[in-house]
């Protein structure tokens, strides 16, 4: 999803609209979430499966974000603009620290949700980094252990390493 499409997507269906069709994604995270807290992925292809579906969400997260985020700044410049002119017209003079709060106050729930979108980004990115990093010592150890990475000890590379690990007592 664009940034175009983000903003159409707000403009059209709304801001909670949007949220609502990202969350299964939050969901995912959630689950994978409550995994890492259980200790409970241990499997490289669990690991691999969660490091996919990880590495997706952020990618949408990240996108959808900052795309709210350039939404937000825009609806905020474009009020700040009409009250300048309304104020020009009414022949008063523009309160900038006023107009200001009220353009913030008036994209807060843009903000909110961009939020989430973020802080489910940095929670997958960091998922993303412990399954890889959890893949990599699992691939480490299993090298040592002359395993490949389905854990077949019964494959012929397998068992060449192990016949080479055999230590020579030659006495």
């Amino acid at each position: 999803m664009t940034s175009k499409d983000v903003a159409h997507y707000i403009e059209v269906e709304g801001i909670e609209k949007l949220v609502n069709k990202y969350e299964k994604y939050f969901e995912q995270v959630d689950k994978w979430s409550a995994q890492f807290v259980e200790g409970d992925l241990l499997d490289e292809n669990e690991l691999s499966y969660a490091l996919q579906q990880l590495t997706g969400a952020y990618q949408r997260f990240h996108v959808i974000a900052s795309a709210i985020d350039d939404y937000k700044t825009n609806q905020e410049l474009n009020f700040k603009v009409r009250a300048y002119r309304k104020a020009e017209e009414d022949g008063k003079k523009a309160t900038i620290s006023q107009i200001e709060e009220e353009a913030r106050h008036s994209t807060s729930l843009l903000r909110t949700h961009r939020g989430n979108f973020l802080s489910y980004a940095e929670a997958c990115e960091k998922g993303i980094i412990s399954c890889q990093a959890k893949l990599k010592r699992t691939s480490v150890e299993s090298g040592a252990k002359g395993i490949d990475f389905k854990g077949d000890v019964n494959s012929p590379a397998a068992q060449q390493h192990k016949q080479e690990q055999k230590p020579d007592v030659g006495w």
